[in-house]
């Protein structure tokens, strides 16, 4: 099993990443791409960037809430599993939140894949402000 958990200020690079968890024995790779979208349910308009800001500590915690997850989900050591969050500003359409999981079957990749991108959205100390159309701006995230 290997895993690497970043908190990164620049974009995300799906395709550097698909690159470090493929390879000859892995025949499922199990990918969540989280981008920003143009709405939310705490927004009362349309959004159209957002600020990420972290904890200082977000760094070893990602570290940690991700290797957890592996090693719950995949006692066997058989998967790689990657997982980038992104912080600063952001667009809409930007790469927040990307994780890929690789393994020999389907079922574990996916999995482990819900259960990684679980863990980092709950236990990492992230929060966002959602700049909105009108140029208001809504908090969330807040109680992580």
């Amino acid at each position: 099993m290997t895993w690497r958990a970043q908190i990164a200020t620049d974009p995300i690079d799906l395709t550097a990443l698909m690159a470090e968890v493929g390879g000859p024995s892995h025949g499922a790779v199990s990918t969540f791409v989280g981008q920003v979208r143009d709405h939310d349910p705490e927004a009362s308009g349309e959004v159209v960037s957002l600020d990420y800001s972290a904890h200082p500590d977000a760094g070893r915690v990602i570290d940690d809430v991700v290797s957890a997850a592996v090693a719950a989900g995949d006692p066997d050591g058989q998967a790689q599993v990657v997982a980038v969050h992104r912080v600063g500003h952001l667009e809409v359409g930007d790469l927040a939140l990307v994780v890929l999981v690789a393994s020999a079957h389907r079922d574990l990749a996916i999995t482990l894949c819900r259960d990684v991108v679980e863990a980092v959205k709950h236990g990492v100390p992230i929060w966002k402000k959602q700049h909105e159309v009108d140029g208001s701006h809504q908090w969330s995230g807040l109680s992580c």
